[in-house]
Parts: C-alpha cells; sequence; structure tokens
C-alpha cells in the first residue's frame, strides 16, 4: 500500500505534544518584556519586605519608650538597623514617612508590573496564535481538508485564550513566589523561633494539596474536550443555519446546544469546587497554624510584641499569597492539556506540511502553461481509505480547451481537481504541464497560476473591489471591471455603492447566485492557466449560466 502520510519535518511527529507546545511558548514569549516583567516584580516584593521590617522601629519608638529598636529584639535585625542608623530617621514622623514612601513605590511598582504582565500575555497569545496559523496555511491540503474544523477553531482560538489565561497565572505564581521568598528572608530577622514555626507549619499546609493538584489535572482533560466539542459543535451548527430552519430543527438543535453547554459547565464547576476546596484547606490550615505559633511565641518563648505584630502581618499577608501559590499551581495543573493540545495540533501540522523547498518556490512563478497539462497513471488515496480517490488515472488537457467532468458522488471529481490545482500530491504518477513534472517544489508555484472557484463561493466582509482584489491585489479598476463583465456579474454597477458595495459576512447580502458571479470574477482576474469551476453556475437563472457558459 503507498504511503498516505505528509511531509515530516526533522522528526517532529515523534515529539511529545506537552513539550512541543512547551517549546512553542518558549518561542513566543518576548525576552525583554519577560525581563521587565520579572524586574517589576522582584523590585515589588523587596519593597513590600523592607515595609514590613519598617514596622518593627516603628513599633519600637510607639511602645518602647523612643527606642527605635527595643533590646530584646533579636540581634540579626538590630545589627541591621544600627548599620543603616545613619540613612534611617530617627523619630516616628521620620520613619512613618519612609513606610508611606515605601508603600508608595510598591504600589506603583505593581501597577507596572500588572500593565506589563497584560503586555506580555497579549504578546505571547498573538504569537502562539500566528505561529498556528502559519502552520495550518502550509500544512497539506488533504490532511486540511480532513481535519475537524471545530478542533482547529477551538485551538485557534480556545486553547491560545487558555494559555493565555495560563501564562497570567504563571505570572501571578511567580510575584506570590517570590514574595513569600522574600518574607522568609525578613521573618527570621525579626523573631527566629516563631517564624520557623510559622515556616513548617505553611509548608504543612502546602503539601496536603498535591492530592488537589492531580485532581485538577483530571478535570483540565475534561475542560480540554468540553471545549472542543463546544467549538466544534457551533462551528458546524453555524454554518448549516440555513440546513436548521429548512428542516424544522430549530428545537432540536437548541436542545443539543445546551446538552452541549451542560457538559462544559459540569467540568468547569468540577474545577471550580476543587479550587474552592483548596482554599478553604489553606486558609483554614494556616490560621490553625498562625494560632499555634502565636501562643508558643507568648507562652514559651516570651517574645517581644514589638516582634510579634509584623510577624503576624506578615502571616497575614502569607495567607492570601498561599492562596495564590495553591490556586496558581492547580490553575497550571489545568491548563497543561491546552498546551499539550496546542502542541498536538502544531505537530500535526507540522508532520503534514509542504516541503520547505516548495514554501521557498512560492515566489518563482512558473512559466505559462502553453500546450498541454497532462496526468500520467495518476493515483490518490485518502487517509484510512483502502480504496484509491483516483486509480492510475491518464489524462491529458489541451491548452485553450474547456472540458466537462461528470460523474457520481464520490467518483472522485473534487479529487482530480485538487490534484490538477496543485493543491495535493499524487500518491503516485505525475502531473505534467508541457512535459515539465509538477513535484513538491513546483506545486505551489504552479497554484500562481491556477484559480479554483467552488460551488459554495466563500466571499469576505469587505467592499467588493477588496474581495476581488484579495485573488489579485495589483488589478486596477479597470481589469476589476472586465472581470465582472466576463462573469455575467454586471448588477454590480447598479448597486447604490457599486464596487464598494460591503457584501455582509460571507457575502450574506448578496443571493446564492451574485456570490456565484463574484466569485467567478476573482477568479477570472487572475487571469489564470487554468480555471477550475466546481458546479459555479448551480445558483444562477437559466439566462445567466447560459451567458456565462458562453464566455
Amino acid at each position: 500500500m503507498p504511503d498516505r502520510g505528509g511531509a515530516t519535518r526533522g522528526g517532529t511527529s515523534q515529539a511529545d505534544p506537552a513539550s512541543a507546545g512547551a517549546h512553542l511558548l518558549a518561542r513566543a514569549v518576548p525576552r525583554p518584556l519577560l525581563a521587565g516583567v520579572l524586574a517589576l516584580g522582584l523590585a515589588a516584593s523587596l519593597t513590600e519586605g523592607v515595609g514590613l521590617m519598617l514596622l518593627v522601629p516603628v513599633l519600637g519608638l510607639v511602645g518602647a519608650g523612643g527606642n527605635a529598636l527595643p533590646g530584646s529584639a533579636p540581634g540579626r535585625l538590630a545589627a541591621l538597623w544600627r548599620h543603616l542608623g545613619g540613612a534611617l530617621p530617627g523619630d516616628i514622623a521620620g520613619l512613618l514617612g519612609l513606610f508611606v514612601l515605601v508603600v508608595a513605590l510598591r504600589a506603583a511598582l505593581v501597577q507596572g508590573r500588572i500593565l506589563a504582565e497584560q503586555a506580555l500575555r497579549l504578546a505571547v497569545t498573538n504569537n502562539l496564535r500566528r505561529d498556528l496559523f502559519g502552520a495550518l496555511l502550509h500544512a497539506d491540503w488533504l490532511w486540511l481538508a480532513g481535519a475537524r474544523q471545530g478542533r482547529l477553531l477551538g485551538v485557534v482560538l480556545g486553547t491560545i485564550d487558555r494559555l493565555g489565561a495560563g501564562l497570567q497565572h504563571l505570572q501571578s505564581l511567580f510575584a506570590a513566589l517570590v514574595t513569600l521568598a522574600i518574607m522568609l528572608i525578613a521573618a527570621p530577622l525579626i523573631d527566629p523561633l516563631p517564624a520557623a514555626a510559622l515556616g513548617l507549619g505553611g509548608l504543612l499546609v502546602l503539601a496536603i494539596h498535591v492530592a488537589l493538584r492531580r485532581s485538577a489535572r483530571r478535570d483540565g482533560d475534561r475542560v480540554n474536550r468540553g471545549y472542543e466539542d463546544y467549538y466544534g459543535f457551533y462551528a458546524e451548527r453555524l454554518a448549516m443555519l440555513r440546513q436548521i430552519k429548512s428542516f424544522g430543527a430549530e428545537r432540536r438543535e437548541a436542545d443539543r446546544a445546551g446538552v452541549v453547554a451542560a457538559a462544559l459547565r459540569r467540568a468547569q464547576l468540577g474545577f471550580s469546587r476543587g479550587l474552592g476546596l483548596g482554599n478553604f484547606v489553606l486558609q483554614a490550615g494556616t490560621a490553625a497554624v498562625l494560632g499555634l505559633a502565636v501562643w508558643l511565641a507568648v507562652t514559651r518563648w516570651h517574645s517581644s510584641p514589638v516582634t510579634l505584630l509584623p510577624l503576624i502581618a506578615i502571616s497575614a499577608r502569607a495567607v492570601p499569597l498561599l492562596s495564590v501559590v495553591q490556586s496558581g499551581l492547580q490553575n497550571l495543573a489545568h491548563d497543561r492539556p491546552a498546551l499539550a493540545e496546542l502542541g498536538a495540533c502544531q505537530l500535526e501540522a507540522l508532520h503534514y506540511a509542504e516541503s520547505e523547498s516548495a514554501s521557498e518556490s512560492a515566489g518563482v512563478p512558473l512559466p505559462p502553461a502553453r500546450r498541454e497539462l497532462r496526468l500520467e497513471a495518476v493515483s490518490l488515496y485518502h487517509a484510512g481509505r483502502e480504496q484509491a480517490a483516483l486509480d492510475r488515472l491518464t489524462l491529458t488537457l489541451a491548452a485553450g480547451s474547456m472540458v466537462h467532468l461528470a460523474g457520481e458522488s464520490g467518483a472522485g471529481k473534487s479529487t482530480l481537481a485538487d490534484v490538477l490545482a496543485g493543491l495535493v500530491s499524487p500518491t503516485s504518477g505525475r502531473l505534467l504541464i508541457d512535459g515539465m513534472a509538477i513535484g513538491p517544489v513546483q506545486r505551489r508555484g504552479w497554484r500562481q497560476r491556477v484559480a479554483y472557484v467552488q460551488q459554495e463561493p466563500v466571499l469576505l466582509h469587505a467592499s467588493i473591489r477588496d474581495n476581488l482584489r484579495w485573488a489579485a491585489p495589483g488589478a486596477s479598476d479597470e481589469q476589476v471591471e472586465q472581470a465582472l463583465r466576463a462573469a455575467a456579474a454586471q448588477f454590480v454597477f447598479a448597486l447604490p455603492d457599486g464596487l464598494d458595495t460591503v457584501v455582509g459576512e460571507r457575502g450574506a447580502s448578496l443571493s446564492g447566485g451574485e456570490r456565484q458571479r463574484i466569485a467567478l470574477a476573482r477568479g477570472l482576474l487572475r487571469e489564470p492557466d487554468l480555471l477550475i469551476l466546481d458546479e459555479v453556475t448551480s445558483a444562477l437563472d437559466a439566462a445567466n449560466e447560459a451567458a456565462v457558459a458562453g464566455r
């Protein structure tokens, strides 16, 4: 059996999807912007730690008879303040002013970090979407035609947006971890024994959420499948609204939409329940740890209130930070399937990519076809099918001739058109233009000389002029008008806005026949060597069909 797979680049098809997705994500991150986010996050955390440590001399001045640091305070922090004695104010007003300045500086740094994180997230999602879309554009048509469009839409839109949210979770996790690290450094300087008790208790509470992370990963898989079904359902149904209404299936499809949405909602609520349970365990556990540490500090270690109060403030600040860490880790576990899905889609697109040499040849036009177009013993197999779509077909088309191809559905007419247009390479046999074989290297160059007008024309939400020039960007208005006349589309000139008429999404403001004639004019505007018409007059009345056929 002939090989039916697409070309593979560098063995990428063997890579792990999650690793491939991680590589794509790393490549999409702008390094300077990332460095700025990290620097702002570190600076904000440092200023928060300094502000909390400033509480010690402030409390000392308030409650210890004017001493900037009570003698009962730990030696390390006392030594630090003595070292900074010349730089620190010696009165309460000066210390409070310095404290306010540090807090204001931290607020400015946090705001800058938030803006930088948003810019980073937008840049990464745009880069991921651009790279994936580029890979899809360069994939082999056989794979694209057989791929589930809802899945591709879900990855390009939903999955990449989820990864953007995952990047936001990662940024919040980094900021929380850095701030916690600064506090872990500051707390022992203030009072080591209560700080050690708080640290050990916090580690114990964090260890409890490991099982919740495993559950979140399973919930993430379910949410990922739910999103794929959700996007796939709406992509299919929105494309067949006419059929739904004509078959009276509105209620049935609305009920089906509810079922799909309910499945996604159940998966999302399952994840949210796990997240809520983790937050409850974290907050209740840290409150118990804080109570125990304070009790030990007062009854066993006889800590000073001047040092104990800042430690309580650190603990109170640490609880929401630990919650951010817990939810961040759980969200990352939830987002991991999205990373794998992106990697899998990219790997498939690269596995079925047209060869690099074919991409490079796109800008090298082939000489015009002057004599004939010939197929020699062409066979083609679709993936997953044992029977050939084309089986050792030999055909010669003379230049300037018109050929009508008829046959029952499934006979291979569309496949033959795809081979002639250079959209796919045959599994075996050759396509020749004036005796020159069109292989993978020349295929895209040949496509520049072909116009393919399909039965269901797709128009852009733009003006008629822009729709036609999409196929030939350098065409003049005179050439556009000539193409419209050749396609029996003179109705355009009678429209109030003429060529500037906006046709609506997918040409919704035009009739089926009008869309077909504009699509035909778009193909003629390319002045192609080969014009393929796939039942392009099916929506035309008899007069217009005769006019088109006569031209």
